[in-house]
């Protein structure tokens, strides 16, 4: 069945096709618009885009590994400007409603994707999250979130924003789909990538709102009666890596698409355009030193993750911002998310949101594991929320 779209998430609908038998027949899907279908253009968010490229001769690999599992897709969704935003507005498409929470943003780059999956118009919806772009939409959303290892899931028709961040993502209203989906899409996970120990990074609680401890605070509660220690950072460490962080994907994110911004001269929302015009003037040096820097982060990480464990931090530290926040109020929120996102992003780690459902707007809370541990983390979550609902 083709959804009737009353939220703004979708750019197009399409009649499902004939599909494969496997283990997602029945479940229906979207893909963000930077995501190629056959004999459709991709937008990648501007309109634009689409009249200076081709349709898309070819599916995108993950939605040929979907298709052969027997899922039906049923059209493609909206999503922020070259997926270069992180709170789900497009000045050429309007900005998806959340269902969740009506007068605040859904999230982005991966919003239409979030909200087509929170609002029950499909089972599941594919995204990308170069820096935060589906676990952002995910905690507005109050939806689960998927953020894969970098590398583990190809990336063959998705259009480009920092290849050395850039990975496929999903979203799902139980553990269950997201699990099923991540079955059809991940590789094996190495042998030892069991989860055993959970690390709290008091660093990304320290700025978060009252009412986010109180939601969370019986998940954690529930985790902290198995094996966990409480870890820091340090706000000059994530200040530094945030920096860095933004230098490298502005470098490749020009790389990626300056050449057609330069010919083109698109037109891009205040925000979209400000990133652009930075990401122009990145020098070599820059560049570099944030290369050499990723050495730093992954070391710190790994000894945060060791063996076998799990970092545990909200997805973001507070509510979707308001609709009507003001640009100095969201840019306070895009640095405190940033700081959090892009610890997975720099290390090319696996990161899931769950959902934490509220009376108001919903929160997400955040299982980060090691690279290559994408299945044991989704094991891992399931296996904890199970014992969380049974310990209520």
């Amino acid at each position: 069945m083709i959804p009737i779209d009353p939220f703004n998430a979708l750019t197009m609908r399409l009649a499902p096709l004939p599909v494969d038998v496997g283990p997602l027949q029945g479940k229906t899907f979207v893909v963000k618009e930077n995501i190629d279908v056959a004999g459709h253009f991709s937008t990648n968010g501007h309109p634009l885009w689409a009249t200076t490229h081709a349709p898309a001769r070819h599916n995108a690999a993950v939605v040929d590994r979907l298709l052969s599992a027997g899922a039906q897709l049923v059209g493609k969704a909206q999503m922020d400007e070259m997926a270069y935003s992180l709170l789900g507005a497009n000045p050429h498409s309007g900005t998806p409603t959340n269902p969740a929470a009506p007068d605040r943003h859904p999230g982005g780059s991966s919003s239409g994707s979030a909200v087509a999956t929170a609002a029950g118009l499909v089972d599941f919806a594919i995204g990308t999250d170069t820096a935060g772009s589906c676990r952002a939409p995910a905690a507005f959303c109050g939806v689960f979130g998927f953020r894969s290892s970098h590398g583990a899931i190809p990336m063959a028709g998705v259009v480009p924003l920092a290849p050395s961040f850039d990975v496929i993502g999903w979203f799902a209203r139980d553990i269950e789909t997201m699990i099923d989906v991540g079955e059809t899409l991940l590789p094996p996970d190495a042998d030892d990538a069991s989860v055993k120990e959970a690390t709290l990074l008091a660093d990304g609680f320290d700025a978060a709102e009252p009412d986010f401890i109180d939601a969370a605070t019986p998940m954690l509660t529930r985790l902290k009666n198995g094996r966990w220690r409480e870890a820091r950072l340090g706000d000059a460490f994530l200040a530094e890596a945030l920096a860095h962080f933004r230098n490298l994907q502005a470098a490749e994110a020009w790389t990626s698409v300056g050449d057609w911004i330069t010919t083109e001269k698109p037109v891009f929302g205040a925000g979209v355009a400000q990133r652009f015009e930075i990401a122009r003037q990145v020098t070599h040096e820059q560049k570099q030193a944030a290369q050499n820097f990723s050495a730093d982060i992954r070391a710190r990480l790994d000894a945060l993750l060791g063996e076998n464990g799990v970092i545990v931090l909200p997805t973001t530290p507070f509510r979707a911002p308001r609709l009507d926040d003001s640009e100095d109020q969201l840019d306070v929120k895009r640095y405190q998310m940033m700081r959090l996102f892009i610890l997975a992003s720099y290390c090319g780690l696996p990161q899931i949101s769950l959902p934490i459902r509220t009376s108001g707007a919903p929160f997400g809370l955040s299982l980060m594991g090691r690279r290559g541990s994408d299945r044991s983390l989704l094991a891992f979550a399931k296996e904890f929320l199970k014992n969380e609902t049974a310990a209520r």
